[in-house]
């Protein structure tokens, strides 16, 4: 089961930063492999979503599950797909500089043979995505709170 982790700090406050991350609109401007998302239903803590990925020019349509464990501290989201399952947590903690943001993510592929002979390609591919998508999370959140400023 693939697992990592990345960290990032952002200059600007928990409250912002935990709000962007847990607006779906944002994964799509963070996240390009993420080509659709649409809200199924609203939960007292949180989403369901059907959501279709590209991985490696293949698309796949899954259900996201959203949910605020602890509010501006934690959010887990779930994601099903018949070739990936898994899970990604953000925990937010406030540095005097902003919020530092840990991302983790656990997931595993399906038991197909053309999945287990991506899998290794796949693997690197989505640990960059969601690096990257943590650095451009950053970026935006940065450069919205410099504007507002």
């Amino acid at each position: 089961m693939p697992t990592f982790e990345h960290t990032v700090e952002i200059a600007a406050p928990i409250d912002h930063v935990f709000e962007f991350g847990t607006d779906p609109e944002n994964w799509r401007r963070t996240m390009p492999a993420l080509t659709d998302i649409e809200i199924v239903e609203e939960t007292d803590d949180g989403l369901r979503m059907e959501a279709t990925y590209k991985l490696l020019g293949k698309s796949m349509d899954g259900e996201m599950e959203m949910t605020i464990v602890e509010p501006n501290e934690h959010v887990t989201t779930t994601f099903e797909s018949p070739g990936m399952t898994g899970e990604v947590h953000y925990h937010h903690s406030s540095t005097d500089d902003g919020t530092m943001v840990v991302q983790r993510v656990d997931y595993e592929f399906g038991d197909s043979l053309l999945e287990r002979v991506i899998e290794p390609v796949a693997k690197r591919f989505n640990k960059r995505q969601f690096e990257n998508s943590l650095k451009t999370s950053k970026e935006l959140v940065e450069a919205e709170t410099t504007i507002a400023a």
